[in-house]
């Protein structure tokens, strides 16, 4: 209950410091999801503000039940189409952390290879984004799958994150806090084999 009540501070402290990130230019993108057993941050910056496939620089840190990843990233990105579906697909590098918090498994730091694919466009009714990263650290894999809808406030989104020793999926319902939908609010349930668990964030989308 203690560890719990100090995540619960930790979470409000991530979501009040987020905009004050944003408004400063920090980041073109950030998100805190808090759970139970599940925490996780996501900060990216563009190394060339404001161009469209600008190298990034990534910082990400996820908290479970067993153990802890962080990492420091970096993407390089390319064109594959224009128009209105816009197809990229990217390559770099990564320095990565584990710490278990279990016997059954031994603490590691690595660097690591990436890859990536994303591709956006227009879709009936609003539009949509999806996201595949892959790591060769801990044989990691992260897909995500997102539509916003054109008249409303409101967004779906389903994510699943697979590594070595862990696996959850991800359903959220997103909430655009201002027009432009740079800042929304989320809620949804993240299903893990053994347990579903209630989750509440935000993100901030700056791209």
């Amino acid at each position: 209950m203690k560890q719990w009540r100090r995540w619960q501070a930790v979470g409000v402290a991530i979501l009040i410091g987020l905009p004050a990130a944003a408004e400063a230019e920090w980041l073109e993108f950030a998100q805190a999801d808090v759970s139970q057993d599940t925490k996780s941050l996501v900060f990216v910056k563009a190394l060339r503000s404001g161009e469209p496939l600008s190298p990034l620089l990534s910082a990400v840190y996820t908290r479970w039940d067993v153990g802890s990843t962080g990492s420091l990233g970096y993407m390089h990105r390319w064109a594959l189409t224009s128009g209105d579906h816009g197809w990229s697909v990217g390559a770099g590098v990564g320095a990565n952390a584990f710490r278990s918090s279990t016997a059954s498994e031994e603490n590691e730091n690595a660097l690591s290879l990436r890859a990536q694919s994303e591709i956006s466009g227009p879709a009936p009714g609003g539009r949509y984004y999806a996201l595949v990263q892959l790591s060769t650290f801990r044989n990691q894999v992260f897909a995500l799958g997102q539509y916003d809808h054109g008249s409303s406030p409101l967004g779906l989104e389903l994510s699943a994150v697979s590594e070595t020793g862990y696996h959850h999926t991800k359903f959220a319902l997103r909430y655009a806090l201002d027009s432009k939908r740079h800042w929304q609010l989320r809620a949804g349930v993240i299903l893990k084999a053994d347990d579903t668990e209630p989750f509440i964030g935000l993100a901030f989308n700056g791209f």
